[in-house]
């Protein structure tokens, strides 16, 4: 009777590791997901952020370039007003 119950301690006690190792490794691979998925969304968010700056850029320039334009259009438009009232 004794062994039996020696038995069944020890097969207790390999139940509880083997419950343990489980829920540490389903524990691990949460947290890999977790880093896994920030990882991505900093990676996205980097592209993103590139991304925006390289259309800010462009705008800057399509800023300046209308505003040459516009300062072209103006001293013509002075020339103009300039030559009528002489």
């Amino acid at each position: 009777m004794s062994q039996l119950v020696k038995l069944e301690k020890r097969f207790e006690d390999v139940i509880e590791k083997l419950e343990f190792a489980l829920s540490n490794k389903t524990v691990r691979e949460e947290v890999s997901d977790s880093f896994n998925k920030k990882e991505e969304v900093s990676k996205l968010s980097y592209h993103n952020t590139k991304n925006l700056l390289n259309k800010i850029e462009h705008l800057e320039k399509a800023a300046k370039n209308d505003a040459e334009e516009i300062d072209k259009l103006v001293m013509k438009l002075k020339e103009i007003l300039e030559t009528e009232n002489d």
